[in-house]
């Protein structure tokens, strides 16, 4: 038994990689308006990261929230003040925000406020589940310094009582609204991943679903994908409703990218480089994206025009991404991890 353990926590997810990578591009064709299919990807991506954390603080939790830390301000604050810095050029690009200092500051300590027309998100909007993040991150820094063993158990309850005082009091002031939102019970659907993927690890190391599970697998990824696409546009999303009805499908996708990895040895390699730059992609694409809609393509409907624009977005945005990626993620936040995680 010890030994299924001890390979569980040294595998590498490139299954759960490509994941991310597909995800990202569903995010993107958000933003591309007369498709405007992918929100859910948000959910997803939640999951993966409370997968990903519990998976890599079982081995080693040192410098945690440092090296978590280091991995998301760089691009984040770089895309802040960018945004800031656009808003004095270019007012005219935004409809609810302005270059207000103070929405800076308040942007980069992670501090909701009223963005305009009662919307709490940051500085950059589209920079919100990063907030959602952050805080998870802090939530589970707690957690972990309390017990080891129980890190998961303990974040799951401080955030359910954050998202249980959010819906019980009345107007509730901003901090508490924004990190008391339902969808922060999606980082738990994703502990609850890292659970079962650890217990039908030990199941497919008994040969306990020979041959099976992979088309299983996939199955399930497609149809939770179609189901996902096909219901979007027709549901509001609000409240307790987004984690039970985007929240319970990206738990089984990520479940099931996990078992597809216990069968395919090797994924996609553009899939998985990706998947590498799927911060960098997310973070990006928004701006490309709206520039091409207001000034070139229009993608306000389906129109000859607006196909090829959507390839030409999203190879621009991948494009984007993997330059930031080597540039910030990689070599700038690998020169920081140098400095300050010895």
């Amino acid at each position: 038994m010890k030994e299924a353990i001890s390979d569980f926590h040294q595998m590498h997810f490139d299954s759960i990689q490509a994941l991310r990578g597909v995800t990202a591009l569903f995010i993107v064709l958000e933003h591309i308006r007369f498709l405007n299919c992918g929100a859910f990807g948000v959910d997803i991506f939640f999951c993966i990261s409370g997968f990903m954390i519990m998976f890599s603080t079982h081995r080693d939790s040192s410098f945690f929230l440092r090296k978590r830390l280091i991995r998301i301000l760089p691009l984040y604050y770089l895309m802040t003040v960018g945004t800031f810095l656009l808003l004095l050029l270019f007012p005219g690009m935004f409809e609810q925000t302005k270059a207000d200092p103070v929405f800076l500051l308040k942007s980069l300590l992670f501090i909701p406020f009223d963005i305009g027309g009662g919307v709490l998100q940051p500085l950059m909007r589209i920079g919100w589940t990063v907030n959602c993040e952050i805080f998870f991150y802090i939530i589970f820094f707690i957690a972990l310094h309390i017990s080891r063993k129980f890190r998961g158990l303990l974040c799951g309850l401080f955030l359910a009582a954050a998202v249980a005082a959010a819906n019980l009091i009345p107007s509730p002031p901003a901090f508490l609204a924004f990190y008391g939102n339902p969808v922060m019970l999606e980082f738990l659907l994703g502990i609850a991943a890292y659970y079962a993927a650890w217990g039908l690890y030990r199941l497919h190391r008994k040969k306990a679903f020979p041959g099976i599970g992979y088309p299983l697998s996939l199955a399930a990824i497609f149809t939770c994908f179609a189901c996902l696409v096909i219901t979007k546009p027709a549901i509001n999303i609000l409240g307790f409703r987004r984690p039970l009805v985007w929240g319970l499908p990206a738990f089984i996708i990520v479940i099931c990218a996990f078992l597809t990895g216990l069968y395919i040895k090797k994924m996609p390699r553009f899939l998985v480089r990706l998947g590498d730059a799927s911060f960098s992609l997310y973070l990006i694409h928004y701006y490309p994206v709206m520039l091409l809609d207001r000034a070139v393509f229009d993608f306000s409907a389906c129109t000859p025009y607006a196909l090829p624009g959507t390839a030409v977005a999203i190879a621009i945005s991948i494009l984007l991404a993997f330059v930031s990626y080597m540039l910030i993620e990689k070599s700038f936040s690998g020169w920081l991890r140098g400095r300050l995680i010895k």
